[in-house]
């Protein structure tokens, strides 16, 4: 129980001061005393029965204990209790008459007499430090807050640096106001010291570590973000290790919290591998695009999986009729007539699953309904990303037959007019004499393919031997010179018998090795010519020997004729000369008659020689 007098009074003084509530407990008898003030704190002072009244423990400290803190504050102050001699100071909760809880800090102290030895009496206070309680909640969440704060900025700090000094191609450098180094990544080091040739530190000027020739390329670019400005710069340089790089730099100001500039960041990427990549992809597109649309044949790419065109070239556009637009997207198999289909389904399939080339023949139809013959190529399927492709060369086969036809038709023509001209073509290859004939070549010389192989000394004996000499020495000369030989005519008697008269003549190709290796040439048949010269020598010689008849036989008696009927006809004769040319012109006309007979009897076998062609 209080003391009283002065002694209480000033205990009661000091506790009203610093604002405790005062409590006062006997170990012995285990009673509690509280005053007004360990009440008022808690908002229950009409609880209080009176100053320093007493109270069951339980009531008025125990009960009002935060569930949290109650086992904690019991087991403390029974220790205590057990061990007087320490010192009695714990925190708890206590709950406010208002339902919110408050913060008390007790302190104790054991009371002893004045031999030393203790009375039983623990004097003790409850101070309320809520507010300081919640500001220490608030500095340990701030200090908690602060070292996450700080571990996040150490790991983001080490990240940032990492991030920085990750990048090869990379660099970054950072720049105060006078143009002096603040700081680096570590790529910038063996950058400067092996491209620049250059040492770099801290502190240093910029321009002591750039070569001479880019310092007012760089001065200007760094006065713009020292003004305030980020941009992107991209450019080449040749460096003083004699190689050209391409950059990509982007310049930024570093700005303090008061807007003030304090310098600036420079990323600088090395970008000249994804230059080299970028030219090498543009030369592929480039090839690509000149193989793709520059292409003879008609090239189409289509989806594997759903057999729909992705991408057609010119060519494509061209022998289908169809825009590139209407034709990617299409199923290919709309591009072929219907009873195709089927077959083309199988075709298509075979190649989407095949690794080699397939090659197959069937028609395609274009916008207006033409069928026309194609040759498909179909190369091994390709992937790109998850998308299987194949691709399909058509090659127009229209021109091709069409030509193959003519060609038919003009080598049929051919032969039927070198069977008309009674021309054969021959081709030799030499030394060896193996030959090509033409059928022609085979009539002129009564021969037939099935009977012997085309060869040069099948026709050298042929040749009759009167003109066995001129004509080697004919072969000799052709056999050995390059170009178109003079024509040479011969006599050749065929294996029927039959003596033909021919003219040969045709070109000498060489080789590499400058040796005659072919002979081209052709064999006319001149034997209805020959006959033909023969005959109209003949009609010749009639014809000179009728016209000398003409002069010498006809010609004089019709000139006496003439001669006398002149006289007679201007009266020029008297009676008895006019008898006498009378005679005359008898004997002159019997001479007429018989010249005129002898000439037709000379003319009668004309009638026999066959006319000209």
């Amino acid at each position: 129980m209080p003391q009283s007098g002065l002694y209480s009074s000033k205990y009661e003084t000091l506790l009203a001061i610093g604002q405790l509530g005062g409590w006062e407990y006997n170990v012995l008898t285990q009673e509690l005393w509280c005053n007004q003030a360990y009440f008022d704190m808690l908002g229950r002072g009409q609880t209080a029965a009176s100053e320093w009244a007493k109270y069951p423990i339980k009531e008025v400290w125990e009960n009002w204990l935060h569930p949290e803190d109650l086992a904690r504050a019991k087991e403390y102050f029974a220790d205590f209790i057990l061990n007087p001699a320490k010192e009695y100071a714990q925190q708890f909760r206590l709950l406010h008459e208002e339902g919110h809880w408050v913060v008390i800090l007790s302190r104790a102290i054991a009371m002893r007499d004045d031999m030393g030895e203790l009375t039983g009496m623990i004097i003790g206070t409850h101070l309320d430090i809520t507010v300081n309680a919640q500001l220490s909640d608030k500095f340990q969440q701030t200090q908690k807050a602060y070292e996450r704060s700080k571990r996040q900025i150490i790991k983001d700090n080490a990240l940032l640096k990492a991030i920085l000094n990750s990048p090869k191609d990379l660099f970054v450098i950072a720049i105060d106001k006078k143009y002096r180094f603040i700081g680096f990544s570590d790529a910038y080091i063996p950058f400067a010291k092996e491209v620049l040739q250059n040492d770099v530190a801290i502190g240093m000027d910029v321009f002591a570590v750039l070569p001479k020739d880019l310092h007012v390329f760089a001065k200007t670019n760094y006065d713009r973000a020292l003004a305030g400005e980020s941009f992107v710069i991209s450019n080449s340089f040749l460096f003083p290790d004699g190689k050209r790089r391409y950059y990509e730099n982007k310049y930024s100001p570093i700005i303090d919290q008061h807007g003030h500039i304090l310098g600036l960041t420079l990323f600088a990427n090395d970008v000249t591998s994804i230059k080299a990549q970028q030219e090498e992809t543009r030369l592929i597109d480039l090839r690509y695009a000149a193989l793709f649309n520059g292409a003879e044949d008609a090239i189409l790419i289509a989806d594997t999986a759903t057999g729909e065109l992705v991408d057609v070239n010119d060519r494509a556009v061209a022998l289908f009729g169809y825009t590139k637009s209407e034709m990617i997207g299409m199923h290919q198999t709309k591009l072929h007539p219907p009873e195709d289909f089927e077959y083309v389904l199988k075709k298509f399939q075979e190649f989407s699953k095949n690794k080699e080339y397939q090659v197959v023949e069937t028609n395609i139809i274009n916008q207006w309904g033409r069928v026309k013959p194609v040759r498909i190529t179909g190369g091994a399927p390709f992937r790109v990303g998850k998308y299987v492709f194949t691709a399909a060369y058509f090659h127009d086969l229209s021109v091709e037959r069409s030509a193959i036809d003519r060609a038919l038709t003009i080598q049929e023509m051919l032969s039927k007019a070198e069977g008309i001209a009674h021309v054969g073509s021959f081709e030799v290859v030499l030394p060896d004499g193996h030959a090509i004939w033409s059928d022609e070549m085979f009539r002129i010389l009564d021969l037939s393919p099935n009977e012997v192989l085309a060869h040069k000394d099948v026709f050298s004996k042929l040749v009759i031997e009167e003109d066995h000499e001129i004509y080697h020495r004919w072969v000799d000369k052709v056999s050995s010179i390059e170009g178109e030989s003079a024509p040479i005519q011969v006599r050749i008697k065929t294996h029927k018998g039959i003596t033909k008269h021919v003219i040969i003549n045709g070109v000498a190709y060489k080789n590499k090795q400058e040796s005659v290796y072919k002979y081209i040439g052709v064999v006319k048949d001149i034997t209805v010519r020959v006959a033909t010269m023969e005959s109209i020598k003949m009609q010749n010689k009639k014809l000179r020997e009728i016209a000398w008849a003409q002069s010498h036989l006809v010609r004089g008696p019709l000139s006496d004729i003439l001669a006398i009927t002149k006289i007679i006809d201007q009266d020029l004769a008297t009676a008895s000369e006019k008898a006498f040319l009378l005679t005359q012109l008898a004997v002159a006309a019997n001479k007429l008659d018989g010249a005129i007979k002898e000439v037709v009897n000379n003319a009668a076998p004309l009638e026999d020689i066959e006319p000209l062609p």
